[in-house]
């Protein structure tokens, strides 16, 4: 993950370091932490050699280096940037792992030849090809010497011929002969052991790693640092070469943060996502919407309204991810007079979805179609800070609800948004009403439907202060305030130990948070601020606790980015929300809060956090339900995919007693026609009694083996010519 956020960094000032005044902004710092995650995440598998460049798998790995580079640019064309960002990093971790796992670097120290990358890694018009199966090229040595000390390791290679470290677990690169190199380690059942004459294990054997500093897990420790930095070298060739010189400047600008998504429903560059979406709301199109069906708009996702089996509406709330709020949009018949009749109506659901996200449910008649596209360009602006985020219910009987929010003078634009509200006055801090009326430069007040927005400029926003706003409602309402702002939560996310030794990471974990435990935080906040501290608290705005546990590391980034972790106080049972407030560097107070809903519960789901499935062969998961609730229960589960390879569950329910596990099989069949990539899995269990849990997991569907075509490889390079290979290298000459 270093390695990969270190090569972009210096990429970014080759790419954008003569612009004036350029600075990483924090979608450049989000884009990097997309790729950077995903590259960790390939250690979650540990079966398929190639990943890894494991046990001489030269042509696989290859080929999967090239595979992913052209997934990357296919989806970046198609505005897939997240995804296009996850094959990138998925790429980079094999690529990475070559300088770590073969004798490329000791092998050109062999030959006395300055650091280099390896010619063609990564590129179509080149096949590297391994050595015999029978080929020697390592002897044993001892890694420990004794519990102490290290042993000496560095000698072992046989020849400068190309090879990388056999992993035992890896079926498909298996050693076929004791004299072939080894990965290296504790981990790794490959290698042979001894015990020395106080029974403490000493390993020996063949392992050539340069995974870490330490002997215990890299035998090749003392060219760790060596391979890291010709590996940089390696991943900024490859981003540069095989991604970015690949796209228009627009994409590849977006792709990697520098530029935000801009657009408009009504942009006319865009009429195909506005005549689906209008004709999707036409009474006799329904039909059209068959699941969830979700269309991108700037940055948010806008769902049409329909009645959809429960399963697709959590699928719809899982893809739109920790920073895109969810926009249902529902069509309400009038009558002939003009009165809503269905206003009301059954929303299936929709409306919890928003609720979560941080979205709003606009309902909306047929005769306001042409606005709805107009105040989504108004409440969903792309690269907006959420301030606020609150929901609940008004009543004849106590229609005002009131809430205060603290504007700081980082902000450059201001939206205030609510649905369900027939109105709504802001205060100024010394609490006489905000004359919204007599401000020039507001862009303006829109109404659609149930849905009210209020769009101020830059000129207009008021000055920072803490402001009341008072809702007036008798039903069911949400309200949001945001603006555009330097000062951000990138990310947020409730966390969990994963990878191997050496590769170890925190992932974000798939589920929800435990109820009651203390679970890991980690938060990049970008942007200058004095001070700041996390906060739990309802939808409806209510504190709960602080978390003071949470520690703040060095900056990111050159000062662009602050890390935040560390332990949070107890999760709340049921729905909460997350807020970062403090004071930013002028001195006033700010607040910033996550949009998605958090949620605690009793019930812990687990399944594989990366799975490889390969179109047209079924594949199964297995996935383990925990009841952590003082109750029994009977849980109902289910798994639903964004790629509609889902075929079954292997029972619909089941019955727990109180801190009991179970566990149900999930059966997929990727079709023929699926596109390769990352993928969204959700495996849910609803409780009966108690409140149920969702686990969204991440599946990569491989696209079925097709080697790489002999009249695109114009370079044939074979392991056995390595000695000549890298005197081509040192004459100039890199074939």
């Amino acid at each position: 993950m270093e390695q990969t956020r270190r090569a972009l960094q210096e990429l970014w000032e080759t790419w954008y370091g003569d612009i004036p005044g350029w600075v990483p902004s924090y979608t450049m710092i989000l884009a990097v932490n997309e790729i950077a995650e995903a590259n960790a995440l390939v250690d979650e598998d540990q079966e398929n050699g190639e990943l890894h460049f494991d046990g001489e798998s030269f042509m696989l790995a290859q080929e999967r280096l090239v595979k992913l580079s052209d997934q990357a640019v296919s989806l970046a064309n198609a505005g897939d940037y997240i995804g296009a960002r996850k094959s990138i990093g998925m790429a980079l971790h094999t690529l990475q792992d070559f300088y770590a796992h073969s004798n490329w670097v000791e092998s050109l120290i062999k030959k006395g030849a300055p650091d280099q990358i390896y010619p063609g890694l990564g590129y179509p018009n080149t096949m590297i090809y391994p050595l015999g199966k029978n080929a020697k090229t390592c002897t044993d040595c001892r890694a420990l010497s004794d519990v102490f000390g290290c042993g000496k390791c560095d000698d072992n290679l046989r020849s400068v011929d190309l090879t990388s470290g056999y992993y035992s677990g890896e079926p498909a690169f298996q050693k076929t002969s004791s004299a072939k190199c080894s990965h290296g380690g504790p981990l790794d059942g490959s290698t042979t052991y001894d015990l020395d004459w106080w029974d403490t294990i000493i390993y020996v054997g063949q392992g050539i790693n340069k995974d870490s500093s330490t002997c215990l897990f890299s035998p090749h420790r003392d060219l760790h640092y060596q391979a890291a930095m010709i590996s940089i070298a390696a991943t900024k060739d490859w981003i540069d070469s095989r991604v970015y010189k690949r796209l228009p400047t627009r994409q590849s600008e977006l792709l990697f943060g520098k530029e935000k998504e801009t657009g408009s429903l009504l942009d006319p560059s865009a009429p195909t996502v506005w005549d689906f979406l209008k004709g999707a709301i036409q009474p006799h199109k329904r039909g059209m919407v068959v699941r969830a069906t979700t269309l991108d708009h700037i940055s948010h996702t806008v769902v049409v309204v329909d009645n959809v089996h429960e399963h697709g509406k959590v699928l719809a709330r899982a893809a739109a991810g920790c920073r895109r709020r969810l926009y249902p949009l529902k069509l309400v018949q009038r009558d002939k007079q003009g009165v809503n009749f269905s206003n009301n109506g059954d929303t299936y659901g929709w409306e919890e979805i928003a609720l979560a996200t941080g979205g709003h449910l606009i309902q909306f008649a047929e005769d306001e179609t042409a606005e709805v596209a107009a105040i989504l360009d108004m409440v969903s602006q792309q690269n907006h800070v959420d301030i606020l985020s609150v929901a609940g219910t008004g009543s004849d009987e106590n229609p005002i609800s009131e809430f205060f929010f603290p504007l700081d003078s980082s902000l450059e634009s201001l939206v205030i948004s609510t649905s369900g509200a027939t109105s709504f006055k802001v205060f100024s801090p010394n609490g006489s009403p905000y004359d919204i009326s007599s401000q020039k430069n507001i862009t303006h007040m829109k109404r659609v439907g149930n849905t009210i927005a209020l769009n101020f400029t830059s000129a207009a926003i008021p000055p920072p202060g803490f402001y009341r706003i008072s809702l007036n409602s008798t039903a069911n309402y949400t309200l949001s305030i945001s603006g555009e702002s330097p000062l951000s939560i990138v990310t947020f996310y409730f966390a969990q130990a994963g990878g191997r030794p050496q590769h170890e990471a925190f992932f974000p974990i798939p589920s929800f948070p435990i109820a009651g435990e203390r679970a890991m935080i980690k938060s990049h906040i970008h942007g200058n601020f004095a001070d700041g501290k996390f906060e739990f608290r309802t939808k409806g705005g209510v504190f709960i606790a602080s978390q003071d546990t949470v520690e703040r590391e060095g900056d990111f980034a050159e000062s662009s980015a602050t890390m935040f972790y560390g332990n949070s106080t107890a999760i709340p049972d049921g729905n909460f929300m997350v807020y970062f407030t403090g004071t930013d560097h002028t001195g006033h107070k700010f607040q910033r809060a996550v949009s998605p809903t958090m949620t605690g519960s009793k019930l812990q789901l687990k399944a594989p956090i990366i799975q490889r499935m390969t179109v047209g062969q079924p594949q199964k998961v297995t996935v383990g339900l925990t009841n952590l609730n003082s109750i029994p229960d009977t849980y109902d589960v289910f798994a639903v995919d964004s790629k509609d390879s889902f075929v079954k569950v292997s029972q619909q329910s089941i019955y727990l007693e109180p801190g009991k596990s179970g566990s149900f099989d999930a059966y997929f069949l990727p079709k023929p026609n699926s596109t390769i990539g990352i993928s969204e899995i959700v495996f849910g269990a609803k409780g009966r009694v108690t409140k149920g849990n969702l686990s969204l997991q991440r599946y990569v569907l491989e696209a079925e083996h097709k080697p790489m075509s002999y009249s695109r490889v114009k370079y044939h390079q074979y392991a056995n010519e390595t000695s000549q290979l890298i005197d081509r290298l040192i004459m100039g000459k890199p074939r």
